[in-house]
């Protein structure tokens, strides 16, 4: 019988928080499946957030460090963070089968210094296009031994700023279906929710910024109600801005304005803002459709599995890793393109009677 070697994963993650997207919930899903394996993990991260009791149940131990990049490129700040890493990284349990994870390319300055000062070996997990480098990230990518892509769209991106293609392997995200999965009560589920068996219920999860294309999907449904299908969008998801935007006066006026276009579009009756929710699973069961309606180069769409899991199909922007996740099904329509969506959800609105075996086929 041969021994498996047990690995110790330094896990790199900044804030541990669902409300970010499916980055994170990506982490704590590996980083539990490892655990599940045998293999032991170790948390170091900068900010708490709602994961923070998931990771408590496997993880041997968890370090919050202050932050991961220097702040300013001044001298007296560079050498300030030097001597905060130095004392993290002292904290740090490593052992002769550790393996440093970066979950983020903003972490893998940290996981360099890391990496070079204990001798373990730097994996970078790209669950983001790339963009042009900055200063501070680039030793850290240099040092990598090793790269997964979530998607070769993201590989690519990857690859045209200087990454060899060589030692990026692309690994495609996977969930547990053994909690996403169909209904054995579609009502039920509908009942559970308030909402009616004839409706078309349109499912919306994910964060909320103009990245996202909320509002493209808010246009698309004005366009649906006017031409007379009774369908009601559930939107699941709280305003997350990009860092050089977000602030709460920030998320506070791109709500207003998302509900100010539904106001104008007289959408009152058929939209509803859910906020963040954690368990997903009935909303998914409960709909019709899920819409992903990214305008930005998404690296794979985690809702995509997860909502076809449930036996819900799902209409998305032909933009970034999505075409690699749909190359089976026709449902997918031009970013920003608010006609063609009203098209796609034209196609799909009446195939529980008319496909019920459609939700198998998801």
């Amino acid at each position: 019988m041969i021994n498996a070697t047990i690995m110790q994963i330094i896990a790199l993650e900044n804030e541990i928080s669902s409300l970010l997207g499916g980055q994170e919930l990506n982490l704590v899903e590996i980083c539990s499946s490892l655990a599940q394996r045998g293999h032991e993990i170790n948390l170091v991260y900068t900010k708490e957030g709602n994961l923070l009791a998931q990771y408590t149940e496997f993880c041997n131990c968890l370090i919050k460090v202050s932050q991961y990049t220097p702040k300013r490129k001044r001298f007296w700040e560079m050498l300030r963070f030097m001597g905060s890493v130095v004392g993290d990284i002292r904290r740090i349990p490593v052992g002769r089968d550790s393996v440093i994870f970066c979950n983020d390319f903003s972490s893998v300055f940290f996981g360099y210094i890391l990496s070079s000062i204990k001798g373990v070996p730097l994996i970078h997990y790209m669950q983001l296009p790339a963009y042009p480098f900055k200063f501070q990230w680039r030793p850290g990518l240099s040092a990598a031994g090793q790269f997964i892509a979530v998607s070769n769209q993201t590989k690519l991106s990857w690859v045209n700023v200087g990454i060899p293609a060589s030692k990026v392997n692309v690994v495609y995200n996977g969930i547990d279906t053994e909690k996403y999965s169909p209904s054995e009560s579609f009502l039920q589920e509908r009942t559970k929710l308030g909402l009616t068996p004839n409706q078309t219920v349109i499912l919306y999860v994910g964060r909320l910024n103009q990245n996202k294309g909320i509002e493209v999907l808010l246009r698309s449904m004005g366009l649906a109600v006017k031409s007379g299908i009774d369908a009601h969008l559930l939107v699941a998801g709280s305003v997350q801005l990009q860092p050089q935007e977000d602030s709460p006066q920030a998320r506070d006026k791109y709500r207003q304005y998302l509900q100010q276009i539904v106001a104008d579009l007289s959408l009152e009756r058929h939209v509803s803002f859910l906020g963040h929710v954690t368990n997903t699973v009935n909303l998914y069961r409960a709909s019709d459709i899920t819409v992903v309606s990214s305008l930005w180069d998404e690296p794979f769409g985690r809702v995509i599995i997860e909502s076809m899991a449930c036996g819900t199909p799902v209409i998305a922007s032909r933009i970034g890793g999505i075409p690699e996740v749909m190359m089976s099904f026709d449902w997918l329509f031009e970013p920003g393109n608010e006609r063609e969506l009203l098209s796609k959800i034209t196609q799909l609105q009446n195939w529980r009677s008319q496909d019920p075996q459609l939700s198998q086929r998801c």
